[in-house]
This record gives C-alpha cells, structure tokens and sequence, in this order.
C-alpha cells in the first residue's frame, strides 16, 4: 500500500534539498511543490483554483496544466491524489526529471506552509488518514539570509516586503504549527534540523528512512552525501519577541550571536570534514 507523505516546516530550510535526498530511494517519492493538497482542497469543494495565501501560484499552475485532466468529480479525493502524483513522478517536472518506481511505498508533495494551514491539514487527515510528516528545521537567522539572496533573483517571491524582524515572527509563526501538530501526531511526524542533515546526511537520512519503514539503501546514503554540499552564510542578530526566541531554543538555535565571516568558513570547513569522515 502506498502512504502520503508531505514536508512541512518553514521556506529556505533545506526543504528542496531534503526533496532530492528522498527521491534517491527507490520505495519514495515527493514533489517539488505540486500544491496537490491546496488543489485537492479547492476541487472537491468545487472553487476556483486560486494561489494559497501564503504562496505564490506557480506550482499549482504548473500541476493543473500538466496533471489537471486527471482530476474527475467521481474519485475520492485520495483517488485524485495518486493520480496526479503519479503522473507527476513519471513525467517528470521543471524542478525533478521523470522517475519510474515501481515499487513505490510513499508518495507525497512538499508544501511547507500549505501542510499545516488548519483547513489544508483538516482536509488531509480526513481524506488521507494515513499520512505523515517530515518536519526540517533550520535557525531562523538563516532563513531570513536565504529569503534576502533569493528575493534579489528573478524568481524571488518570498516574504516580500517584510522586515527582518517580521520574518522572524512568520518563521516562529509556521514552527508553532508544526508543534502543535507533533502534539497532535507524535508518531507520524518526524523532525531534523537542516544543519545537522548538512554534518551528518548519512545518519540523519537513515532515520528518516527508519521513521518511513524502508531500508536504508547504501548506494542512495553515498549519493546523498555526495550531494550534500554544506555552506554557511554571514548572518546578523535580529530582534525578535520572546515567543520567537523561546521556539528557537527548543531546536538549540542560540538568537543572540550571528554568524560572521570568519565563523561563517569554520563552519563550512568543519561540516566538510565531517561529512568525509561520514563517507
């Protein structure tokens, strides 16, 4: 039987990159922001297909266009999920070439910010009572770094407009969710932080597979570390309100001291060194 699986957490946190590492396997895979549960949602109430809120429009349009004639009124909503997704995973997308597996075990979408909303989660749990959750986390100061380098590119659309500190409430403000879901689901939500998928992919990887139930294969944990290149980037200290600090603790991210230049490239170096010994 094949299980849904969706990524959920925060932007600019390894997300993407957490995407490529589980497609190494050959029992799993996830798209890269196919919007299916947001598309779902829409469709089996019988709205217009509009951008979530919190996102711009460009993967549900790409997955309407290439996927859309797959959606049919007298399918559950399950039924259309493994349709499209399917067709997804084999055609292959902007983002992630075309894969066959046939021995597929999970099959899912990654949509940070989308999983958690309280009526996309609600529709999920209904509609797909056996789906789970990764969770990847990474220290707010350089989620707020990453939005600023990928706004100044041509595709960037990312908390537009917000100040340092706003980010900071918006990053705390998804991670609450995240919480209250773990709470709510200890079993079927798993959590790693992206700093540590970045020291020690092997091990990190492995207990994802674990928590998904499928054999780490050896050939897909020396590609991942092959792939994983880590780089640190200079950050600066943010203001933010107590709560955001607090959440930030849980994780053991330290907001008082940003990363400068020099500790920026000891970080890097030192990560390099690890993931060798790793391999």
């Amino acid at each position: 039987m094949i299980r849904p699986l969706f990524i959920i957490g925060n932007k600019r946190s390894g997300t993407s990159h957490l995407v490529r590492l589980l497609n190494l396997h050959p029992h799993v895979f996830v798209s890269h922001e196919s919007d299916i549960a947001w598309i779902l949602y829409q469709f089996h109430r019988n709205r217009p297909f509009r951008a979530h809120a919190w996102d711009s429009e460009k993967g549900m349009r790409f997955t309407l266009e290439s996927a859309g004639h797959l959606l049919q009124r007298n399918r559950a909503p399950s039924e259309n999920f493994m349709a499209v997704q399917r067709h997804l995973m084999e055609k292959g997308t902007p983002w992630l070439g075309p894969l066959k597996k046939p021995d597929l075990l999970w099959i899912g979408d990654k949509k940070p910010f989308q999983h958690t909303d309280p009526r996309i989660l609600s529709f999920i749990l209904n509609q797909l009572p056996d789906a789970h959750f990764l969770h990847i986390v990474r220290h707010p100061f350089d989620v707020v770094a990453s939005s600023d380098r990928f706004n100044r590119t041509r595709d960037g659309d990312f908390w537009l407009e917000f100040s340092p500190r706003e980010k900071m409430e918006r990053w705390a403000f998804h991670e609450k969710r995240v919480q209250t879901l773990r709470q709510t689901l200890k079993d079927r939500v798993h959590s790693l932080r992206y700093e540590d998928l970045c020291r020690r992919t092997r091990h990190e990887l492995s207990a994802v597979f674990k928590f998904l139930g499928v054999a780490p294969i050896p050939q897909a944990l020396e590609e991942a570390s092959r792939q994983t290149i880590p780089a640190v980037h200079p950050t600066r200290v943010i203001q933010c309100s107590a709560e955001a600090a607090r959440i930030a603790r849980l994780h053991g991210y330290d907001v008082r001291r940003p990363t400068n230049r020099l500790r920026a490239l000891g970080k890097s170096i030192g990560w390099r060194v690890v993931q060798r010994f790793e391999r």
